[in-house]
């Protein structure tokens, strides 16, 4: 469908280098979040041991892969830590090339730009999580997968002398189960993805029957047909999962202690790669979870949207009735199945992700705005081509009063959609977090933590051994054993909660390397601490034990979340 494919694929890059650029920007302004500053600190353990296994309730494990390997190279801050994420999360927008074969040139074009500067996009692409490359990697997927099956189908690209290309149609098979397995390594709410996408693809296949066309055709038949056509693709589907199970081993097999012995017995490589990461999923995620209260989450989520994207979403609603209607090109009057199939999955999936979530949080739109942006794409494309005087392929014969009519209605349209969406990048990602933002959530910090940590390093460096060390004070922080924290799961609940109550500080004291402690109460302190990280309630009886210290007093969540911290070598006074 596509008409000039190299113009296309050069406006698409350009999309990308702008969306690498503004998730790159500033990025370490903002303090972490305590979701983030729980990855960052197993992050850094992995970095310190070498050792990491995948455990859902730490999120999926490429995040901590790349993440450590560029913590390794480059030294630990905000920064740093979220680079990777950013990278390629700017990288998302590409993904709108593997629909290209379904697709107009100006509407490619426009999914990716959705892709790029939708605002929740933006702003979690600029998070230490894998939301936006899970949900980016499962539309990859779903658009290589949606190639193979086209060109496979029609036949095309049998001859080629590349050697990639020699694999012929079945290289995007193969490129699309990779895929699969690195949304899956990025989250797991990729799983409830394939769910849907699955869904959405049911939807989609029995449009003619939705249209009112051929239904002479029943559902054995059409089944006994599908099952011969997979029947005469079984070699490259069996070389597909020696795929899958290639790229799974790369990134759910465990890092560190007992590698070695693993991969000297096979079998129990196989139990620890391949079962373990499924069992430990299907028990946390699935058997172990606490039941989701179904209106409070999908009624944040969808709230969520519409506040963060609404213009968008409202364009995507558009964008699939004109597709659906024939608006888009009135001489076919039949919508694209790709259309129909990515709203379904985005429209199902504003009920689907809640329910799966474990929190009721901001970023769970980013799932849906991702499959979203094929019909906002072309929505956004077909209010572009009716200012320019287009219906579908043909020009307008209009007069030139109606003309200039149909520009201003087209501009005002695309305007109120940019602006929106300006204003929320500028006003919720590009400033300071406030109670009031937009993606406003509990465990985002309101004060700036980045320089507290040289300031806890100045301190630790002006005192002796024992006192270079950080402790905390406060019943809340004590766990059993420090080790405990160390890494993923932590065992014991009280244990969770008192890392809980540390975050995000638990990330920016475990980048100062000191050894650290616990006590419930100011008179259980030994010393005079370097650093001391204090309950509110003590910092009275603090201030006359540790007179030599400075305090600062930092609000680690949007409300009601502050802790008092001791700084050594700097003298009394706050």
């Amino acid at each position: 469908m596509s008409s000039d494919p190299d113009r296309t694929r050069l406006a698409v890059l350009a999309v990308v280098a702008a969306a690498v650029l503004v998730r790159v920007a500033g990025l370490g302004d903002r303090p972490f979040h305590w979701d983030e500053a729980r990855v960052g600190y197993w992050t850094l353990r992995y970095v310190e041991t070498g050792v990491h296994e995948y455990r859902p309730i730490a999120g999926g494990p490429l995040v901590y892969l790349l993440g450590g390997r560029t913590l390794a190279v480059f030294g630990a801050s905000d920064f740093v830590a979220r680079l990777p994420v950013a990278i390629a999360s700017g990288l998302v927008p590409a993904a709108a090339l593997a629909f290209r074969e379904h697709l107009r040139d100006d509407e490619t074009v426009a999914v990716a730009v959705v892709l790029a500067f939708a605002p929740p996009l933006v702003r979690y692409g600029r998070f230490l999580r894998g939301d936006v490359l899970a949900a980016g990697a499962a539309l990859v997927a779903v658009g290589w997968l949606l190639r193979w099956v086209t060109v496979s189908t029609d036949g095309r690209e049998a001859d080629s002398e590349d050697a990639f290309d020699a694999l012929g149609p079945d290289r995007h098979l193969y490129a699309g189960v990779a895929a699969w397995v690195i949304a899956f390594g990025f989250s797991g709410f990729a799983v409830a993805t394939l769910v849907l996408v699955l869904a959405g693809a049911l939807v989609a296949v029995d449009h003619d029957r939705i249209d009112g066309g051929d239904t002479s055709t029943g559902l054995a038949e059409r089944s006994a047909a599908a099952g011969r056509w997979l029947h005469a693709r079984a070699t490259p589907l069996a070389r597909a999962v020696f795929v899958l199970l290639g790229t799974w081993a790369v990134v759910f097999a465990p890092r560190g202690d007992g590698v070695a012995r693993a991969l000297a017995n096979p079998i129990g490589f196989a139990r620890t790669t391949f079962r373990e990461p499924v069992a430990v999923f299907v028990g946390v995620r699935v058997l172990g979870r606490e039941g989701t209260e179904f209106l409070p989450f999908v009624t944040d989520a969808i709230s969520t949207a519409l506040v963060t994207a609404g213009p968008l979403l409202a364009v995507a609603v558009g964008g699939l009735l004109a597709d659906r209607y024939g608006l888009i090109e009135p001489a076919r009057r039949r919508h694209r199945r790709v259309v129909l199939f990515a709203s379904a999955w985005a429209g199902l999936g504003l009920i689907g992700y809640p329910v799966v979530a474990t929190v009721a949080a901001p970023w769970t739109s980013v799932h849906v705005l991702v499959p979203a942006a094929i019909p906002a794409g072309v929505g956004l494309a077909a209010i572009y081509r009716y200012g320019r005087g287009e219906r579908g392929f043909t020009r307008s014969e209009a007069d030139g009063d109606r003309r200039a009519a149909r520009a201003a209605v087209a501009t005002l349209l695309l305007a109120a959609v940019a602006i929106h969406g300006a204003v929320v990048v500028l006003d919720d990602v590009a400033t300071s977090p406030s109670p009031d933002g937009r993606f406003a959530q509990y465990g985002q910090p309101a004060d700036d933590l980045e320089p507290l940590v040289g300031e806890m390093e100045t301190a630790l460096a002006s005192v002796d051994s024992p006192n270079d060390r950080v402790v905390w004070v406060g019943e809340r922080y004590v766990a059993s054993d420090e080790s405990a924290l160390d890494r993923p799961p932590i065992e014991a609940e009280s244990d969770r909660a008192a890392f809980g109550e540390r975050l995000p500080m638990a990330w920016y004291v475990e980048r100062t390397g000191a050894e650290t402690a616990a006590v419930a109460r100011p008179g259980d302190l030994e010393g005079e601490p370097a650093v001391v990280i204090a309950d509110p309630a003590h910092e009275g009886t603090l201030s006359e034990r540790l007179s030599n210290h400075r305090t600062r007093t930092v609000r680690l969540g949007l409300w009601n979340r502050e802790v008092v911290v001791f700084l050594a070598g700097s003298g009394p006074g706050s």
